[in-house]
């Protein structure tokens, strides 16, 4: 995920996550999240999928004889290379050799582990209407999952969000869909962020007589190229320009009647001379279904991975490990536990809960040179106890510096009907509703960083100094009074005392 966030430090602003009506602090209420982990190590979420896979038999076998010459050379040295080991493992049971339906194979235009291999996990989002396709992305062993979104048009014909790879094995399963419910009409862009336009091009290879259409003021990081000419694939006539909105049926989109939308636009960033925007999200509104998709402003995370991370679990196990050679069984508390990692890394650019330590290796360290203290159970559960919540690099660096431009188009998000969200990330799709959205926003825009975030918000906060220092984004803007006057005050429980959190730091 391009978008780091940051999660709840200690369990101490778990409070300010959700409030009463009356603006009285309301915890949220604690599930057993570690009886969760614990169920039957057989049950795995369902995932549809076509062609040949590779059996988790197969992944086993490979492991228990990689493991086995490891012990051979004596256990101090099996536990030294136990990360290498999984790593391996997941290397051989990735391969093009192994699983050529999975396979990419322009992934040098976006070199993001794991690379070629782009395994799909397929999901009804809602029955008959609305669906999912999951991939992979990220750095190392910290992988987390990259969504596309179809939709299906009422006059015939798909609607599709932010394409993923297409390898033969999303292509196949995207052929199915066009059998039932006619073929990819719109292939629709809502984000400037490379890792989910970069594939609009290739994916349209498949679909030629699809429209494609991308975000106004749309560049790309860090030089403006135009994606057309950095990825050459588009039929002719696109790709189309996004209109920043469409609403109350405003026929300026062939989806208009079905489907509105409102693009938000954030600036402030001395790369686009402080005007253009470096933050671009597009929230759609499917009006059938009540269903808001959206890139990146709005995330939601459960304790266990998404389906897609455990077709093949071995970075969840070398995530899931305390220290260097802790090696953990392949258990559900072991990959909710390299989940809960994943997430803390994937949002964070310093998790608090987190040491690396650097022994001359770089190869062995960047797997297994961190040693986590306990606390990270309790940063992550915090995260898992909100209805949802906006990443922190948008509600410490981004949000600050364009407050009343956030605000009034999540205002216009609010206004719809909706009921679900589903994000490019993590969860989806989720229960929401406009009152919960709203409340979310308003938190990133009202309170400190340590106030949303704990003592995990000091990294962001440290760049965020830097970067005013350096006049590389602008000075943060308070709310105007006109938007800032329906906003609830934000109640912190005298237990959770921000000048705790501080002192930690």
């Amino acid at each position: 995920m391009s978008l780091r966030s940051s999660a709840v430090d200690g369990g101490r602003a778990r409070a300010l996550a959700s409030r009463s009506r009356d603006g009285s602090t309301v915890r949220p209420r604690r599930m057993n999240p570690r009886a969760r982990a614990s169920a039957d190590d057989g049950a795995r979420a369902r995932v549809e999928s076509s062609g040949v896979g590779v059996s988790r038999r197969g992944n086993l076998l490979a492991l228990g004889t990689a493991l086995g010459s490891l012990v051979s050379e004596g256990p101090a040295r099996a536990m030294a290379n136990y990360a290498r080991t999984l790593q391996d493992a997941y290397g051989a049971a990735t391969s093009k050799a192994i699983a050529p339906e999975r396979w990419y194979p322009y992934w040098w235009a976006l070199p993001l582990a794991p690379y070629g291999s782009k395994a799909t996990a397929r999901a009804e989002a809602v029955s008959g209407e609305v669906w999912t396709f999951d991939q992979l992305q990220g750095l190392l062993d910290v992988l987390v999952n990259v969504r596309m979104t179809v939709a299906r048009l009422e006059d015939g014909g798909l609607w599709v969000h932010n394409p993923i790879a297409p390898t033969p094995e999303l292509v196949k399963m995207m052929r199915e869909l066009e059998r039932a419910h006619g073929p990819v009409k719109h292939i629709v862009v809502g984000s400037a962020a490379i890792e989910h336009k970069i594939y609009s091009g290739p994916f349209s290879k498949f679909f030629p007589s699809a429209d494609v259409w991308l975000p106004p003021k749309n560049w790309t990081f860090p030089v403006d190229v135009p994606l057309e000419t950095y990825v050459p694939f588009y039929p002719n006539g696109s790709p189309k320009t996004l209109p920043m909105e469409s609403l109350g049926g405003e026929r300026n989109v062939p989806w208009a009647d079905e489907i509105e939308h409102a693009v938000l636009h954030v600036g402030g960033s001395s790369l686009r001379n402080f005007k253009d925007p470096w933050f671009v999200d597009t929230a759609f509104y499917l009006k059938r279904t009540k269903t808001v998709v959206l890139t990146d402003v709005m995330e939601k995370v459960s304790m266990q991975a998404p389906p897609v991370c455990q077709i093949n679990p071995q970075p969840l196990l070398v995530r899931s490990m305390d220290k260097p050679g802790d090696a953990p069984p392949n258990s559900a508390q072991a990959r909710s536990d390299g989940w809960g990692k994943t997430v803390l890394f994937g949002l964070l650019f310093n998790p608090n809960a987190v040491k690396f330590e650097f022994s001359g290796d770089i190869a062995n360290d960047l797997l297994d040179g961190f040693t986590w203290d306990p606390s990270w159970r309790d940063d992550f559960e915090a995260l898992v106890a909100r209805p949802m919540f906006v990443p922190p690099i948008l509600a410490v660096l981004a949000f600050p510096r364009r407050r009343d431009t956030v605000k009034r188009w999540s205002n216009v998000v609010a206004s719809w009907d909706f009921e679900s969200i589903i994000p490019s990330h993590l969860d989806g799709p989720f229960s929401a509703t406009p009152e919960q959205f709203t409340e979310a926003i308003d938190f990133a825009l009202t309170a400190t960083p340590y106030e949303q975030f704990g003592a995990n918000a000091k990294s962001l906060v440290d760049v965020d100094d830097l970067s005013v220092q350096l006049k590389s984004l602008e000075t943060p803007e308070p709310l105007s009074m006109e938007l800032r006057t329906a906003i609830k005050p934000i109640e912190i429980s005298e237990t959770d005392s921000i000048s705790d959190e501080l002192e930690r730091v």
